[in-house]
């Protein structure tokens, strides 16, 4: 993967605690995945939520009213809610279990990035200033391998953040737009790390 966000250190892990980096202390990085992740690119099928999930809330995500709330609280959660979306009953078939499925290089702690982790990221990959509470625009989509080797498609991505029990939030890479969308809805996937 590839490190696209850094900071003087935030909560992550399993817990979203202070210590819950592969270390045991605050993360500092957010890295993601390749663009060659899964045989699939960027698994650009997948639904957020089976079909029995697809109106229920998950049980320990906060859901954000809207519009995404882009703030500091949602660096590190990723895991978090990943771990509870899959422990909710979706597996492989969705996009929390397909990134929570993933491995790379012996790192088994990838997972489906917060609405703010994905807007850290299509701000990284357009090349524009990083900045967390501002909605990605400007600069121009990296879709080859290019300098950073992303290789984003110009397409939504899931997040895994709620807006409620049917609504879930995504990211567009062509316009850096944020919205919401039926869990049932069809989008493509980036797993993420933090450490």
């Amino acid at each position: 993967g590839i490190v696209y966000y850094v900071s003087a250190g935030f909560s992550c892990g399993a817990t979203y605690s202070a210590n819950g980096s592969p270390t045991g202390g605050l993360c500092n990085y957010l890295e993601v995945a390749p663009s060659g992740w899964n045989t699939d690119g960027d698994a650009g099928n997948l639904v957020w939520a089976v079909a029995m999930k697809q109106h229920a809330d998950v049980s320990g995500i906060d859901d954000d009213a809207y519009p995404a709330d882009n703030n500091a609280a949602g660096i590190g959660l990723g895991f978090k809610n990943s771990e509870l979306i899959v422990a909710q009953g979706n597996d492989t078939t969705t996009a929390a279990g397909a990134a929570r499925a993933y491995s790379n290089n012996s790192k088994s702690d990838w997972y489906l990035p917060t609405a703010t982790e994905l807007n850290l990221l299509c701000q990284w990959n357009r090349g524009v200033t990083q900045n967390v509470t501002t909605r990605c625009s400007g600069g121009s989509i990296n879709s080859g391998t290019g300098a950073s080797g992303s290789g984003f498609a110009g397409s939504i991505y899931w997040s895994s953040s709620e807006e409620d029990g049917t609504w879930a939030y995504f990211q567009s890479f062509s316009n850096g737009n944020q919205n919401d969308n039926w869990k049932n809805g069809t989008m493509r996937v980036r797993p993420v790390r933090a450490f």
